[in-house]
């Protein structure tokens, strides 16, 4: 893992993939804090700060999210594939060019999704710090091009638009540097997730949204909900959350909501909801 010169040369550093899971994480939350409350953030603790979240998702991803699929196409085109013997026969039962000896090869199955996050003052700290996990696991799961990041409390705003090629670490420093404040408008975020979905034309709107389900300002996100063809609601369960108000957006979106027990597992249930968005 890379750190800044000046960084790696510390104990902590330098022992980091020895530490177990629980001692990585505090030294992700000493990094974090330390970030907080400095006046000025320093750019190289920040970078180190973003090793240390892509490092720890890492470990969360065991396979990749995208199912592959079978393709067939001419040898001219794929020359390192395998032979296609019977698709080939079927074609031509007699063949002197290259380009009618077909081949079969396997590629990712595409699709596009945009991730929407709370950041009002209740996902303040710790949250923050573990909703930045999630966000780790979109950007190394799904190619940039493919995902949005939407973030919204009173307000909502794209911090990561579709369809934009962006390294990992740079969508992960503008999450960090996004610190929660303002109320909860769901319907801000949903509305900001249609609007990038929109900009991919007639593919189907998919989107995951992390919640507690309970809007403390804006309009009724049900409607809003409406628009999308399938959506998953992460309800976030806690005290004041509302289960049934998410799973009503979830039903009102096509899709499903999963209960997140503790905001540690955020993570983890976005890597299962990427993956079964993969496959539909």
């Amino acid at each position: 893992m890379f750190f800044p010169p000046e960084l790696a040369a510390e104990p902590l550093f330098q022992e980091w993939e020895s530490l177990n899971e629980d001692r990585q994480r505090d030294l992700m939350r000493q990094l974090y804090f330390q970030q907080v409350q400095a006046s000025v953030p320093d750019p190289k603790r920040s970078q180190a700060l973003v090793a240390l979240i892509l490092d720890h998702a890492k470990k969360i991803i065991a396979h990749p999210a995208r199912p592959r699929k079978q393709k067939i196409d001419s040898f001219v085109n794929q020359p390192q594939a395998d032979l296609a013997i019977d698709e080939t026969l079927e074609e031509n039962i007699v063949f002197d060019r290259p380009e009618e000896l077909l081949v079969e090869y396997s590629e990712d199955r595409s699709f596009s999704c945009v991730m929407i996050l709370d950041t009002s003052s209740s996902m303040t700290g710790d949250k923050h710090l573990l909703a930045s996990i999630a966000v780790a696991v979109l950007v190394l799961e799904v190619p940039a091009q493919d995902h949005a990041l939407v973030v919204f409390s009173s307000e909502a705003k794209a911090i990561k638009k579709l369809l934009v090629k962006e390294l990992p670490q740079a969508t992960l420093l503008k999450f960090l540097s996004h610190q929660p404040r303002g109320f909860t408008n769901i319907a801000s975020g949903l509305q900001a997730g249609v609007n990038q979905l929109k900009q991919q034309g007639n593919r189907k709107k998919v989107g995951v949204i992390a919640t507690d389900g309970r809007s403390t300002e804006g309009e009724n996100p049900i409607e809003i909900a409406k628009h999308y063809d399938f959506l998953v609601v992460l309800h976030l369960c806690g005290a004041g959350s509302d289960l049934e108000a998410s799973q009503q957006i979830a039903q009102a979106g096509n899709g499903v909501c999963l209960e997140v027990e503790k905001l540690e597992d955020l993570p983890h249930r976005l890597y299962e909801a990427l993956r079964m968005l993969a496959r539909r």
